[in-house]
């Protein structure tokens, strides 16, 4: 174990006593593990098409209808986690739910996590994928959604496409994206005593071990703060339960101030992710219906 990531140890470990979170937990254990790699379930194996090739010396899963596509749609979704972690059951679920309302093609990226690798690691693996989406798949039918750490990634990576000037998606959906990981929005202590999921004080831990040495500052690591002018049909799900709620409102006002309209989809007492957590959470219904009915008619009107 090399002395940086010892200290990395350290410090989410006095994180872990100070504020004894699930989340700082989560860090410790995924330090441990090294280079991790996403493990496909079971079920999806029999209920789906599913092929895999790499980018990068990384997986990159394709996840299909067993009876064949019958939408053009093609979904690039990247998963969250804080960085530290991979696919989760409820991304893969979430992604079936969606291939079996709309019979399209959903590719799931297996990025570099920290603390192996860094922004620039991810950045430069996504934007390989990128680039062979966008040459095989019509941009028109061509969609990139991110959920948590995945939405900052995916703006990020949308935003730089833009820079250089490479085809946008038809639309960008994102759900409680994390926009800043400097966490520095004074909003965000308000929020905080509602948000039973994420803590501030963790998740600045895992957003420093991804920036690295120089990145803390980067828009690729913040995108809140990235190029604005290139992006078209942005939308993004939040709930006022969440940390990460906060910065989305900076966003949307840089945004306009470019003339971008960003379409944010906020609903009240939302938790974090809480689109993706439909599955488990029966007294969340009422809060996911109608966000989720919204999200899949965006898709359907690709």
């Amino acid at each position: 174990m090399t002395t940086a990531k010892l200290f990395v140890i350290v410090k989410i470990l006095l994180a872990i006593i100070l504020i004894g979170t699930i989340c700082a937990v989560v860090l410790i254990i995924y330090l441990f593990k090294g280079d991790i790699k996403a493990r496909v379930p079971g079920y999806v194996k029999k209920e789906y098409n599913l092929s895999k090739y790499e980018v990068e010396n990384r997986p990159v899963y394709v996840m299909e209808p067993k009876e064949g596509v019958t939408n053009d749609l093609v979904i690039m979704y990247v998963h969250g986690g804080s960085y530290v972690a991979d696919l989760e059951k409820e991304h893969w679920k979430t992604c079936g739910d969606i291939i079996n309302q709309l019979g399209c093609t959903i590719i799931l990226p297996d990025y570099p996590l920290t603390p192996k690798y860094n922004y620039k690691d991810t950045i430069n693996m996504m934007e390989s994928l990128y680039k062979k989406v966008i040459q095989q798949v019509e941009p028109s039918n061509f969609v990139v959604m991110g959920d948590s750490a995945g939405g900052g990634l995916a703006l990020a990576l949308v935003e730089k496409m833009g820079e250089e000037n490479i085809t946008m998606p038809s639309q960008t959906i994102l759900i409680s994206p994390w926009l800043d990981v400097r966490m520095n929005n004074p909003k965000i202590a308000e929020i905080e005593e509602n948000d039973p999921m994420l803590n501030k004080s963790a998740l600045k831990l895992a957003g420093e071990n991804y920036a690295g040495k120089d990145g803390i500052d980067s828009y690729l690591v913040n995108p809140v703060d990235g190029p604005l002018d290139k992006l078209q049909n942005v939308s993004i799900f939040t709930g006022t339960y969440d940390i990460l709620n906060a910065d989305v409102a900076i966003l949307k006002e840089r945004a306009e101030k470019v003339g971008t309209n960003i379409n944010v989809y906020e609903t009240e007492q939302a938790t974090h992710i809480w689109l993706l957590y439909k599955y488990k959470d029966k007294e969340n219904d009422p809060l996911v219906q109608e966000p989720y009915k919204q999200m899949i008619e965006l898709l359907k009107n690709n």
